[in-house]
């Protein structure tokens, strides 16, 4: 047996030749393999070798083991009629194999969906919530969605959670939310691993947004990306080549929570002039208030008079309609989003913006508008270069990132398992 073959191939005890597990392998390879079929394929070997620089013989027993593993799968690709030659085969992920639950909890909306292990949504739910509610509550809402899903005992391998707030990851406890009143130091791994009997990923809304952005990136796509959700709150979260930048204890991209007016209203903080009361829903509703005491916004009128706070997207509407009203105050709005973005961008050097969340109602006009904003706050070197787009995900970046760890966990434990055999 030459050099090469002893490399993928060993005797047991007996002296009978036999494949062996990624223990001989190595964990980061197989896992390196995988992404890079995810990110490319389908790809046929000869690429993935040339793109993952693996020698043959050690790339031929890793793309066998996670065959075996039911991670990725071998096709035929078909040619056109006047192609000669056989059909290249061709390695993807095996995105059908096993199924994956990734849950949203915002403080007035509670998202549910079902993803494959590419992180494509199968079955979606979305709903309103009241962020008064306690905790329990929201559990039995999850329950209960999950079920109208059919969602049963061995159907998900693993479940995600995307949470605003302040979080002890590592345990998967909310410890408190400025927006989430009555949860306080509420153990939602826990619970949530109680109600379907599956490992549990909890993570903050900001970070899973920027592994979203991260996992379905455009294949070109590299360098720091400054993922800015626009939720509840507004938060940020530096993506550095695939890597999320994380504070202490996990606690960083208070973007809402930078001082804009120091003499400014107050914020649910305790603070005044933080940038939220600027682009909060609560701020809209006070602006409107405004409005309308000096005979403006009539079309808004009717909702203040019945005591509810105004929906930004309702705002962004009228604005787009033509209400010069809700014009004016949507272009505040991007005024102090864009100097809150343009500090960023100062501070950090991004090569590309991302806008998350809440951006629906977004047009072209309204992002070239933005853009302007971000450049007037920008110094020119920090300007060069820059794009400022819109997520294609929207609402639900924090959601598929929220379902892509729970993939991640169950990739990387079936690999773990084998090491540990």
């Amino acid at each position: 047996m030459n050099a090469t073959s002893e490399s993928i191939f060993r005797t047991n005890s007996s002296g009978q030749a036999f494949t062996p597990t990624v223990n001989y392998l190595g964990a980061v390879n197989a896992l390196a393999v995988m992404e890079i079929i995810r990110i490319l394929g389908p790809i046929s070997r000869a690429d993935l070798a040339r793109r993952s620089q693996f020698k043959p013989a050690a790339l031929t027993g890793l793309v066998r083991y996670l065959i075996e593993e039911g991670l990725v799968i071998e096709g035929s690709e078909r040619r056109p009629v006047t192609s000669s030659g056989r059909p290249a085969r061709l390695l993807r992920v095996n995105s059908g194999s096993r199924t994956v639950l990734g849950i949203d909890i915002e403080p007035d909306h509670l998202r549910i969906a079902v993803a494959d292990l590419s992180g494509a949504i199968l079955n979606y739910r979305q709903t309103v919530c009241d962020r008064q509610q306690d905790p329990e509550a929201t559990f039995r809402l999850i329950d209960s969605l999950s079920r109208e899903m059919g969602i049963k005992p061995g159907s998900i391998v693993g479940v995600g959670v995307s949470c605003a707030g302040f979080l002890d990851e590592q345990n998967g406890v909310l410890l408190g939310s400025t927006n989430l009143p009555k949860w306080q130091n509420v153990p939602v791994r826990q619970n949530l691993e109680n109600l379907f009997g599956v490992p549990v990923q909890v993570g903050r809304s900001i970070h899973q947004a920027a592994w979203a952005e991260h996992w379905f990136r455009d294949k070109t796509e590299y360098g720091k990306v400054l993922t800015v959700t626009l939720r509840t709150g507004v938060g940020f979260a530096l993506l550095d080549n695939g890597t999320v930048y994380q504070g202490h204890d996990h606690y960083d991209g208070e973007l809402g929570h930078t001082l804009i007016d120091i003499n400014g209203s107050l914020c649910e903080c305790g603070r005044r002039g933080c940038l939220e009361t600027f682009l909060s829903p609560a701020s809209i509703t006070r602006r409107v208030k405004t409005l309308v005491e000096k005979g403006k916004a009539g079309g808004l009128k009717p909702l203040l008079a019945a005591g509810l706070e105004i929906d930004p997207e309702l705002v962004y509407r009228m604005a787009r309609d033509g209400d010069v009203d809700c014009l004016s105050i949507v272009n505040d709005l991007i005024h102090y989003l864009g100097f809150g973005i343009g500090n960023l961008v100062n501070l950090l050097n991004p090569s590309s913006v991302v806008l998350c969340g809440a951006i629906e109602i977004v047009n072209e006009e309204l992002l070239e508008t933005l853009r302007t904003e971000i450049q007037k706050q920008c110094l020119p070197q920090s300007w060069r270069g820059l794009t400022v787009r819109l997520s294609k995900h929207a609402e639900r970046s924090a959601l598929l990132g929220a379902a892509v760890r729970a993939t991640q966990y169950y990739v990387n434990s079936v690999v773990q398992s084998d090491i540990a055999a």
